[in-house]
């Protein structure tokens, strides 16, 4: 039996490509495997070592090679390219071994590191469980997240965009790498342009039929009735959860949004725009257990007593936990902190539940931080008399104790000693350093347009 053996390795580049560096078994080497009979060339196995990610099936049905065929060298040079322009391996070599009964391929790659979820945002048309069958029948590396360099992203939408058009809806696919401002990609976000794709109403399963009506309610407050996965995931954080939230049903839960299409889009459509896809939204809702609240419990507080900041929490031991009530009075104790230059301090809850008798205690972990002072005082957008007449009305000096909660009473204040025959319009940005423990601000001011 006879072995050869080459690697490629793939480092990635800024723009996300790849090069491919070392060298084969030599033009001659390369010429003699060729010229073996068909049978010897006959590809009879693929074997994957070194993805922790992959399946070896995953990994040999995306390299392209066909079981049974006669292959060349540059065969498995091509199926290395293909599976590094895919951007999931850093690394890819191969060896390979023939004999009378055919040959063997062996690929060794290494995974890449960095992999974010693929979120499909409106493709209403399709259930999920399709979209992941077809996209795996063309993509075998899809596995729900994607790299973030590399083709297998836009194989994905190149996938999509089929099914639109088998089905002939008339929309493009496009996607986009998204993430926190100035922070990292976290997910890869696929939707459809062209469409406009609108909520006629939402159901729910699973609710008791009391609860129906103020779900119903709160599923009104869909922005502009207008579908996107991301919107409903929203709703449902803000404005659907809270339903139960507020009367102690703390693990209740919301399945995915399942789109169900009542009017297909069409070029022509008499009862609203053109290409308008009408569709009503399901959530299965799993209520959970009410808890009553058994008490709260407080740690980290020096500043203020127990007993003050426990006053201005509105929850009464043996009542549903009001957890959306409980987080309006953190707000405020975290505004009476701020007023004592403590800028930074936050609340963490934690609850600690007991199925048995329904039960929940609520700790509350206060992080008080450091008591910061007033910084710098800036105001722009203003001549001189003017800048001199707001900076006088400023009550903190330079030093103070800075109170968060004054900016909130002095902007009215100082509104009033502007020109009447302007409309005036302030930004404010207020900086908390942390070097010295000050409080920079800067208001800026702008006009509108003349009353």
């Amino acid at each position: 039996m006879m072995k050869a053996t080459s690697t490629l390795l793939l480092p990635f580049l800024l723009l996300g490509g790849f090069c491919l560096q070392g060298a084969g078994q030599g033009a001659s080497s390369e010429k003699a495997f060729a010229q073996l009979p068909a049978a010897e060339r006959q590809l009879i196995a693929i074997k994957v070592t070194g993805s922790k990610r992959y399946p070896e099936v995953a990994v040999a049905a995306a390299s392209g090679l066909q079981m049974g065929a006669a292959v060349t060298e540059d065969d498995f040079k091509k199926a290395a390219r293909r599976l590094g322009d895919m951007g999931v391996f850093t690394e890819i070599g191969y060896t390979y071994s023939y004999s009378f009964a055919g040959t063997k391929l062996e690929l060794h790659v290494s995974d890449a590191d960095k992999f974010v979820p693929a979120h499909f945002e409106d493709f209403v048309w399709f259930s999920d469980a399709e979209l992941q069958k077809r996209i795996k029948e063309h993509a075998p590396l899809f596995d729900g997240e994607l790299p973030l360099f590399g083709r297998l992203a836009d194989e994905v939408s190149d996938v999509l965009q089929a099914m639109l058009v088998e089905n002939a809806i008339p929309g493009h696919v496009e996607y986009l790498r998204v993430g926190k401002e100035n922070g990292p990609v976290d997910a890869i976000n696929y939707h459809v342009t062209d469409v406009l794709i609108r909520v006629r109403k939402i159901e729910f399963t699973g609710a008791a039929a009391e609860d129906v009506p103020a779900l119903e309610a709160a599923g009104d407050r869909l922005p502009d009735r207008e579908y996107s996965r991301s919107r409903l995931n929203q709703l449902v954080q803000r404005q659907l959860l809270p339903v139960y939230q507020a009367r102690g049903y703390l693990k209740a839960a919301f399945g995915e949004p399942q789109p169900k299409v009542v009017k297909q889009p069409s070029t022509e459509n008499e009862d609203g725009p053109r290409n308008q896809t009408v569709v009503d939204v399901i959530f299965a809702v799993t209520p959970g257990q009410q808890y009553k609240l058994k008490s709260l419990e407080w740690s980290g507080n020096r500043e203020f007593p127990t007993e003050t900041l426990q006053k201005m929490v509105r929850a009464e031991p043996g009542k549903p936990a009001n957890t959306i009530r409980l987080t309006d009075n953190l707000k405020d104790i975290q505004k009476l902190y701020g007023s004592r230059g403590f800028v930074t301090a936050a609340i963490k809850a934690n609850a600690e539940f007991d199925d048995a008798t329904a039960t929940v205690i609520i700790h509350l972990d206060v992080k008080e931080g450091y008591a910061y002072h007033m910084g710098e005082l800036e105001f722009r957008g203003l001549d001189n008399s003017l800048t001199a007449k707001l900076r006088n009305a400023w009550k903190i000096r330079p030093g103070d104790v800075y109170d968060s909660t004054y900016l909130s009473e002095y902007l009215p204040a100082a509104q009033k000693l502007l020109p009447v025959n302007f409309d005036w319009d302030v930004a404010s940005h207020v900086t908390a350093n942390l070097r010295d423990k000050s409080v920079d601000v800067d208001l800026i001011y702008t006009v509108k347009a003349p009353k």
